[in-house]
């Protein structure tokens, strides 16, 4: 995989939060159909956002240079095959990452007794697009590749 992200064209998001549901329903291994009514917890890796009028999901960039792998202590950060992995098992919650993610991208987590970061993954285990791309009913989202960014470097 090439180092890529997701981009959000603005004017066509509409704030529907499909892209949550099917974000959330992947990671937890159901159908985005099943989302609707499973009483399995559902955590979204990414979430939607108002900032000037515009609807937008906010979710990890994949940076180039990754301010959250620089910092963490822990080492549960690591950047592979293009994307930024986060071990959410490892993960001790000391929060380092979310405080350095300049996009607020990375979230804490409390279950049970433990904390521990999430963030977009790209869906990496997904043979196709991320499942927030997938379902968007609008196709505001796409697979972005930094090489075909010029002059963009996150």
């Amino acid at each position: 995989m090439r180092h890529q992200f997701i981009i959000t064209q603005t004017d066509a998001c509409i704030g529907c939060l499909s892209c949550e549901l099917a974000c959330a329903a992947a990671h937890a291994n159901i159908s985005f159909e099943e989302a609707y009514t499973t009483s399995l917890p559902l955590l979204s890796r990414n979430r939607v956002i108002q900032s000037y009028g515009k609807m937008a999901p906010l979710q990890c960039m994949h940076c180039e240079t990754p301010s959250c792998l620089a910092i963490c202590p822990h080492g549960v950060i690591s950047l592979e095959e293009g994307f930024i992995k986060l071990d959410e098992t490892a993960c001790v919650g000391c929060g380092c990452c979310a405080l350095a993610c300049p996009y607020g991208a990375i979230s804490m987590v409390k279950e049970d007794e433990r904390v521990y970061a999430l963030k977009c993954n790209l869906c990496f285990e997904r043979d196709n697009n991320p499942a927030c791309v997938e379902h968007c009913p609008t196709h505001a989202l796409s697979l972005m590749d930094y090489a075909h960014v010029e002059g963009f470097h996150a």
